[in-house]
């Protein structure tokens, strides 16, 4: 165990980001947290002292890939935009109502 203890404080040691071990180690269990689906990306933020933009762009820096959305909440989204884009087919194909107004002018003589 004291192998892989010292294999590890290693590895947290060697990252680039953050300033001492200690923010490291903050870091690598926030991710955790936040990739087994424990926390939100809004609490793994916070929990990491950075704004939710901040932490979703190094997430992207790092590579690391992040679902925002469950399945059912991607299914939802297909549906709504399938609907709306239903709606918009039929308000398309029906002629604009165009209102004439009559505007008068007065010109100086």
């Amino acid at each position: 165990m004291a192998e892989v203890d010292t294999g590890i404080r290693a590895v947290v040691t060697d990252f680039p980001l953050f300033g001492g071990y200690e923010e490291k180690e903050r870091f690598f269990l926030v991710l955790g947290l936040l990739l087994s689906k424990q926390i939100s990306l809004a609490r793994a933020a916070e929990l990491a002292g950075l704004t939710r933009v901040e932490f979703a762009f190094l997430l992207d820096k790092l590579g690391i890939a992040y679902e925002f959305l469950t399945e059912a909440d991607i299914e939802d989204e297909r549906e709504a935009a399938a609907q709306l884009v239903k709606e918009l087919a039929r308000t398309a194909s029906r002629p604009l109502a165009v209102k004439k107004t009559t505007q008068t002018s007065a010109v100086a003589r």
